[in-house]
């Protein structure tokens, strides 16, 4: 388990102690988690004080190879302390999670954030849970169901079978597998999804030079799990701290973002390039490197991003990241 500053919020920021509230991690692997959690600090933008806690945590290193499934049984993949990788029976992890929900309990937590695949049904430990596969999933729901065909890149091929994704239409969505650090599978995954409109890492392991990788040789427009999850974090302590004091699922969403519903209806109304251009605009590039990147004029892109802007009735920049940030409900 790894706590900063026994449960202390970053001492930098100027916002009062009274508004900092207590989140929890939880990672299949060993904590801290230095490639993830701060960077999901900093994209959730709130005052928080940090726990993680790992399922292999207190797990000698000469016991982790017993902790493999048998060929053909649900796997899990993780990181350890040193940055390498190991995989773990489903049925072992979800024994020693009991162990880590009550830590959790004892420590008093506003929210807790599940980051791996498949970490089970936590008991009421605290105010609200973020489960970040549910997240993902949500995210490709909406896109899948406004037409667009959906390439994901997961780190265990065994995971295609876990990872269910409801209300999908046959077809739509196709899985690659790539091990987050693996530069050779990742390019083999990009070009196998060659003919999807949109990419997404599904694992928050995934960092921001793979995604950059991904979109470079692709060409298409890439959603990375960790900054779906930061919008859900971001959004789970904002109704934390309302009126009500409790974050609520099917809460009406802040900052500008429509619901679901209405998202995937707008996004239906787009033609392929307005989409195009809405998730590269999304991604920080100028209207000079998507008509590059697509391989039109600088005049088409800013009269397609227009007639985007409008249909999605977004009034700024802002709006547009939001939405793109926040397409899920956790």
């Amino acid at each position: 388990m790894s706590q900063e500053a026994a449960f202390g919020a970053t001492q930098a920021d100027p916002r009062s102690a009274a508004s900092v509230q207590r989140v929890a991690f939880v990672t299949l692997g060993q904590t801290p988690r230095s490639d993830v959690v701060p960077e999901l600090r900093k994209l959730a933008d709130r005052p928080i004080e940090v726990l993680e806690l790992g399922v292999l945590d207190d797990v000698p290193a000469g016991d982790m190879a017993r902790l493999a499934p048998p060929p053909g049984h649900p796997a899990l993949l993780t990181r350890l302390r040193d940055g390498s990788d190991v995989v773990l029976s489903l049925d072992w992890t979800s024994d020693r999670m009991r162990g880590i929900y009550a830590e959790i309990a004892a420590a008093d937590v506003d929210l807790v954030v599940l980051m791996s695949t498949l970490l089970g049904e936590p008991p009421a430990i605290a105010r609200t849970t973020i489960f970040c596969d549910r997240v993902v999933a949500r995210a490709i729901e909406t896109f899948v169901d406004s037409g667009l065909r959906v390439g994901i890149v997961l780190s265990l091929e065994s995971q295609g079978d876990m990872v269910a994704f409801r209300g999908t239409r046959r077809g739509m969505i196709r899985p690659a597998v790539a091990r987050p650090g693996d530069a050779v599978a990742l390019e083999t995954a990009i070009d196998e999804l060659r003919d999807c409109d949109l990419l997404v890492l599904h694992s928050v392991t995934y960092a921001e030079a793979e995604r950059a990788a991904v979109a470079d040789r692709s060409g298409k427009p890439v959603v990375m799990a960790r900054h779906l999850v930061a919008s859900a974090i971001r959004e789970a302590l904002d109704r934390l701290a309302g009126p009500c004091g409790n974050a609520v699922h099917g809460a009406p969403r802040t900052h500008g973002a429509p619901h679901n519903g209405t998202l995937r209806d707008r996004l239906r109304t787009l033609s392929q390039r307005e989409r195009e251009i809405m998730f590269l605009v999304a991604d920080g590039l100028a209207n000079k490197e998507i008509a590059f990147r697509l391989g039109i004029s600088f005049r088409t892109v800013e009269i397609h991003r227009a007639r985007m802007m409008g249909k999605m009735e977004f009034s700024t920049m802002a709006d547009l990241v939001r939405t793109v940030d926040s397409l899920s409900e956790f």
